[in-house]
């Protein structure tokens, strides 16, 4: 199906905005009533207002599983009926579900999220290049 480029746009705005609100574009384009992921990610690749709100959304996105981490460890914890004490199970799972979206953000925008950092310097010389043999004579040679 041909789409004009305000129905591209009004399905892009649409893609966009199930992905700020924590969908992946799989799970965004899965109801059937948009076009097939390649056909998208061409759009995506031909206008560089659509790749930029794609980008932006896809940051949203980050924000908005970022701030679900939050909310994971803030929940009130199971109580084990038995023991009256925290249910172990319980934290074990918190504990997953926390590192998994850890995991998730680092792969997603391992710059912001990452473990790893890098420092690069980049000189233009050397600071230090060994010792310089070629002592000038009296006369001004090498």
């Amino acid at each position: 199906m041909a789409y004009s480029e305000s129905e591209r746009q009004r399905i892009v705005d649409e893609i966009c905005d199930k992905i700020a609100n924590g969908a992946s574009l799989r799970s965004a384009l899965a109801s059937g009533e948009y076009p097939a992921r390649k056909n998208f990610l061409e759009w995506i690749d031909q206008d560089e207002s659509k790749r930029n709100q794609y980008a932006r959304a896809m940051e949203i996105r980050a924000e908005v599983k970022f701030d679900s981490i939050e909310q994971d460890y803030m929940e009130k914890p199971k109580i084990d009926p038995e023991t009256g004490r925290i249910d172990p199970a319980w934290v074990n799972l918190q504990r997953l579900k926390i590192d998994a979206k850890k995991w998730e953000l680092s792969k997603l925008f391992p710059r912001k999220y990452g473990d790893k950092q890098e420092t690069t310097h980049i000189f233009e010389k050397p600071i230090f290049n060994g010792i310089d043999l070629d002592v000038p004579t009296d006369n001004g040679s090498k």
